[in-house]
């Protein structure tokens, strides 16, 4: 996937499918290895996280350090040899790249994560002075509001702190008194966190992929909690 709004040399992002395998850190280091290979990258070059579903993100100067894949949910950098990656199975990857000041990234933006964007555009302009209107932001596949829905906590929850356009009452749901009678939107909510931090509206991407409705992709609602296969996210220079 390219960033969106830019010509010019850029770093490019991607997932793995799910015939590719499980791509989890530590785990699935050889089957990770095999993958980044295949695209002509060097696995070392690769720097993870240990994901927590937190809004946590890491600065990497080079890969010293990542061995031992510290707790977090988000990688940016200035090191064009390095491979940001997260792990992702229906929760939203997110890339970013500021061709200003060469910052580039991948976050893992699940709900309890959903604002992550913020602080990593808040920690690339407290360290390297980016600005939120330089960058070019991708949202990768994740499952979208056709097949996540979400319960009346979590409607109030994301209406509040997001934008109210990103959560819906779906109407059949609520009819059967379903627990979980609403529909979420992570794209909405983290395009408002995106514009409420300053990216200009035309340089945000959604992919258009619902990982639980493909099954290219991993998904941790279609394949089941114990079994779904985690899939890599990342961004490299090309």
């Amino acid at each position: 996937m390219d960033f969106p709004d830019f010509t010019g040399s850029a770093p490019r992002c991607g997932v793995s499918l799910a015939s590719a395998g499980p791509m989890k850190p530590a785990r699935d280091a050889c089957n990770r290895a095999r993958y980044f290979s295949s695209l002509g990258l060097d696995a070392a070059s690769v720097v993870s996280v240990s994901q927590i579903h937190s809004r946590d993100v890491l600065v990497a100067e080079s890969s010293a350090g990542f061995e031992a894949f510290p707790a977090g949910d988000g990688i940016i950098t200035r090191n064009s040899s390095l491979v940001p990656c997260v792990t992702v199975a229906d929760c939203m990857p997110i890339f970013l790249f500021d061709p200003e000041t060469r910052c580039f990234g991948a976050l893992h933006s699940g709900w309890k994560g959903t604002g992550i964007v913020r602080v990593a555009l808040d920690l690339a302009r407290d360290i390297w002075g980016a600005r939120p209107e330089d960058f070019r932001v991708v949202f990768g596949p994740h499952i979208h509001s056709c097949c996540y829905t979400v319960d009346a906590e979590r409607f109030e929850y994301f209406s509040k702190n997001f934008t109210p356009a990103c959560v819906a009452p779906d109407a059949a749901r609520l009819a059967q008194n379903s627990p979980w009678p609403y529909r979420l939107s992570l794209a909405e909510a983290n395009r408002a966190a995106c514009l409420e931090s300053g990216v200009l509206p035309e340089r945000i991407v959604d992919s258009g992929a619902c990982t639980c409705c493909l099954p290219a992709y991993g998904s941790s609602r279609r394949e089941g909690g114990d079994s779904f296969t985690h899939m890599a996210a990342f961004v490299f220079w090309h």
